[in-house]
């Protein structure tokens, strides 16, 4: 068992679950107005879920199905931001209006507050310092399911990342994660099911 696999097997343990792919319906990719204040197009990448409540906790690439960002032209990248949302400041962005387009990974959140993201074993270097690929076939970025900003709002999208670039971007990514929790009397009657949705592309230019 590799580490993904022991990374996903943590953030479900205690769950049971049967595997299932029919909750996550597909990528939306959505251009935002920058207003020129940086150089390029920026992008945000949402996934769709079917069920408000359904639940994203993963976003990773192992040996069977890796994970790759790409651009023809590199990321742009803020001196004052980083590689996940995490690292984005409310107040920095107040100060420097170009951070908020800045290009980062995330689960749910556009900033650091109460955010709970982590990167598991991610080289984020080349993708931060130089504006590089962003690549795994063994790490992930990820939430534990309870945190809100893993849960599908009214929208049913859960925002994966924000890229800035003058290139044309590509990306192929894989996601875990589960249905929506169905309670009565505060037992789990139903849902819960496992989803996991590999080898999903996208381009945006």
């Amino acid at each position: 068992m590799n580490r993904i696999t022991l990374l996903l097997t943590a953030v479900i343990m205690g769950l049971m679950v049967t595997p299932m792919n029919a909750q996550f319906i597909r990528l939306d990719v959505d251009e935002i107005d920058n207003h020129g204040m940086v150089p390029g197009k920026t992008f945000r990448v949402y996934a769709v879920f079917q069920s408000e409540g359904d639940i994203l906790d993963a976003v990773y690439g192992e040996a069977s199905a890796p994970l790759s960002i790409t651009s023809t032209k590199p990321f742009y990248q803020h001196p004052k931001g980083g590689p996940l949302s995490t690292d984005i400041q409310r107040y920095d962005m107040s100060v420097n209006p170009e951070l908020a387009y800045d290009s980062w990974v995330t689960i749910g959140s556009e900033d650091n507050y109460m955010n709970a993201l982590s990167g598991f074993i991610m080289e984020f270097g080349e993708f931060e310092t130089s504006g590089g690929e962003l690549v795994t076939n063994n790490g992930a970025w990820f939430v534990t399911p309870d945190k809100r900003q893993s849960m599908a709002g009214e929208s049913k999208r859960i925002l994966l990342m924000q890229l800035t670039s003058e290139g044309e971007i590509t990306g192929l990514i894989n996601l875990h994660g589960r249905t929506k929790a169905i309670l009565e009397n505060e037992v789990q009657v139903g849902g819960g099911e496992q989803i996991k949705a590999e080898g999903i592309s996208f381009v945006a230019k």
